[in-house]
């Protein structure tokens, strides 16, 4: 038998009123935009959601239980946390506060019952109205696995006499990895601190292997200054390794494995510092330069990516049409030879247009095929990237699965632009090329990340008249001195290196938005580029902190190291998978030198 739909007005919801729920409903600020509705029609898997304003959600499906989370930025719920409960596959619909600036939306599936992820669709009909098909439940087949056979009385457990083996290490983004023939038991191991600089961890009942090597190691972690470790054999079955750190470190940790255990930076909170006091707003001469128009050469279709290839630097932006994903290329024109991609029985695009807005515009629509998914742009280089196109069939990314969510409306400039004028700010993606900076979930690489919003970033400020100089626009390989070179030959207004953030795989619950600035040196570019994310993205807040990071601990300008999140957290990685979420990232960005160039 159907079920009707169900329709949640939130502004009538009295009767479910909660203590907990109801302080943190009273703390929601004004400006925020509310929940209007939410509907569910388990008959068609439908769910509509309606909120004030225009709202872009973000999506993941997590298991055990099979849960759809779907987070509403921006938006505040208006009333107490309520709770629907369904017969059939969707057990419960769950609505609450997730935190004070987004409403989370939950649907859990009934014990045995999973969905496919790459199935479910979002459709704005609105900015501000969207419909979310649910694909149709699969149940689960779960064998259980016959009983153990009996076993006979085992003595009382004893502490292990057979040495941990331990056969060799090596440094990654994160840390240091020791590989040993099994986990490292707890409470084997102490770790002391015998001044700022040093860590001792002491290993007992542990020996190396004969041939172990190397005995030292160096890390250079994010553009810090080196870490430097050592291990070293001592008598009565006993390991030490050795640390030598920067002194303003914090502490590192020691987290056991299937295969060894893990040494890392420890993840202890720091109180951001107060945000600076106002500054009066310079003056800022009007611009003479433009940003030089790129020639698009290129939009070839093969297998499940089209390529589109620039003479030079390629700005974009992505979004929906309805039905269409647009790629919209800023201070570019299409090459009077171009040649039309062809489409072939099995292509993965019904459809592909392109035309010139305008002197400097292009659009490129694409509608793709039956039972294919547009995931987005993936970055070549700077003159070049993919549209990526997954089919599906196709083998389904790892739990839990981001949802791509198309956004409804066209990215802008940064609002409040400074005049124009002739600052000069060196914008500096970090690592690239031979060193990948952090690998994280799903096998994410930082100096990918960076790359793309860097670009964005440089393209947003160009925009405005600020003359933006990269240490790198592709995938190369750069020491961190020569970036310091290029922005002391600039002179500089401002250095501002980006960054992805890591911790140790096993630490997904660690996610979150970390601004640096040197020792001893103006905090307000960091604060200023901080604040603006914290205002634009729902992301985790880490605080402004102090750092000896190389780059901005040389350079003889205001400087600022942004760590966007963390490449090995849920949350982060996930976002970081997101174009759209990139683009607002590098937007924030933007904002924030430009709200330090007016000196705000």
């Amino acid at each position: 038998m159907d079920q009707p739909w169900r329709s949640w007005q939130f502004r009538a919801v009295v009767s479910f009123l909660w203590a907990p729920t109801a302080a943190l409903v009273m703390a929601q600020p004004a400006s925020a935009s509310r929940l209007q509705l939410w509907r569910l029609n388990p008959a068609t898997n439908q769910l509509e959601i309606r909120t004030e304003r225009a709202v872009q959600p973000r999506a993941e499906l997590v298991y055990n239980p099979t849960r759809l989370v779907i987070d509403l930025p921006g938006v505040v719920l208006g009333s107490p946390q309520i709770s629907q409960n369904y017969s059939g596959a969707i057990r419960q619909v769950r609505v609450a506060q997730f935190d004070p600036q987004t409403t989370r939306i939950v649907v859990e599936y009934a014990a045995g019952f999973t969905i496919d992820p790459q199935q479910v669709r979002f459709r704005g009909v609105t900015a501000n109205n969207w419909l979310v098909q649910l694909p149709a439940p699969q149940q689960q087949t779960i064998s259980l696995p016959p009983p153990p056979p009996p076993s006979p009385p085992s003595a009382p457990p004893t502490t292990p006499t057979v040495p941990l083996q331990m056969r060799s290490w090596r440094a990654d983004a994160t840390g240091f990895l020791v590989l040993a023939d099994r986990p490292l038991p707890e409470g084997s191991y102490t770790i002391r601190r015998p001044r700022r600089d040093r860590i001792e961890i002491l290993l007992s009942n542990s020996e190396l292997i004969r041939n172990f090597s190397p005995r030292r190691l160096e890390l250079r972690r994010f553009g810090r200054d080196r870490v430097r470790a050592e291990v070293r054999a001592q008598s009565n079955r006993q390991v030490q390794i050795t640390l030598d750190i920067d002194p303003q470190d914090a502490d590192w940790q020691v987290t056991p494995r299937n295969d060894g255990f893990v040494i890392v930076p420890s993840t202890t909170a720091i109180t951001p510092p107060p945000p600076p006091s106002p500054q009066r707003p310079s003056v800022i001469p009007p611009a003479s330069a433009q940003t030089p128009v790129t020639t698009i050469q290129r939009i070839d279709l093969g297998g499940r990516e089209l390529l589109i290839q620039g003479d030079r630097t390629v700005f974009y932006n992505v979004g929906w049409e309805g039905n269409r994903y647009r790629i919209r290329l800023r201070q570019a024109q299409l090459d009077s030879n171009l040649r039309e991609p062809r489409l072939v029985t099995g292509s993965p695009l019904s459809n592909i247009e392109f035309r010139q807005e305008d002197n400097q515009t292009v659009s490129i629509l694409l509608t793709p095929a039956p039972n294919f998914r547009i995931l987005g742009p993936r970055p070549l280089s700077a003159e070049s990237f993919v549209v990526q196109i997954q089919g599906a069939n196709d083998p389904p990314a790892s739990a839990p699965a981001p949802i791509d969510v198309p956004p409804t409306a066209t990215t802008q400039p940064p609002s409040q632009p400074v005049p124009r004028g002739r600052f000069v700010v060196v914008i500096d993606p970090g690592h690239g090329g031979r060193d990948p900076g952090a690998i994280g979930i799903g096998g994410i690489r930082e100096k990918d990340i960076v790359l793309d919003i860097s670009l964005q970033v440089a393209q947003f400020l160009q925009q405005q008249g600020v003359q933006v100089i990269m240490t790198r626009t592709t995938d190369i390989d750069l020491d961190l001195a020569p970036r310091v070179a290029i922005a002391e030959r600039a002179r500089a207004n401002a250095f501002v290196s980006i960054h992805a953030n890591a911790i140790s795989l096993a630490r997904p619950d660690v996610n979150g938005l970390e601004t640096y600035f040197a020792p001893g040196r103006s905090s307000r570019l960091a604060s200023a580029i901080h604040n603006s994310i914290l205002s634009s993205l729902n992301i985790r807040d880490r605080g402004v902190r102090s750092a000896r990071f190389y780059v901005i601990r040389n350079t003889s300008m205001d400087s600022a190291l942004v760590e966007t999140g963390f490449v090995t957290g849920a949350e982060d990685a996930a976002n970081f998978q997101n174009p759209a979420w990139r683009t607002q990232m590098a937007r924030a960005i933007a904002q924030g030198i430009l709200n330090f160039l007016q000196g705000r």
